[in-house]
């Protein structure tokens, strides 16, 4: 490994943690262009739309698998449930926003 690079680098990290004020670190938080509760609206109401999308169709293509052959609930269940999942992420959207 060479030497002169490492002591280079060195030093240069040590000039930077000198130089460098804590001040410049802190920006000040642009005010929100879109109150946080509207956002919120918006994220809850798109993750339910797909949900209730998602249940729809898979739903409708289970039932016609169970007709079919019903060894397939288990598995028509359990694509139903990840779809449900959607509505659920935008709930814990709802908490994770700040208000």
């Amino acid at each position: 490994m060479n030497v002169k690079l490492l002591v280079f680098g060195a030093l240069f990290v040590a000039v930077l943690t000198v130089t460098t004020s804590p001040v410049f670190a802190v920006e000040a938080s642009p005010t929100p262009t879109i109150p946080n509760s509207l956002a919120k609206a918006i994220g809850f109401g798109l993750a339910a739309l797909g949900a209730g999308y998602a249940i729809g169709n898979a739903g409708a293509a289970g039932l016609a698998a169970v007709a079919e052959k019903p060894e397939m609930r288990t598995f028509a269940i359990i694509i139903v449930a990840l779809g449900e999942a959607l509505a659920i992420y935008g709930l814990v959207l709802l908490f994770i926003l700040p208000s």
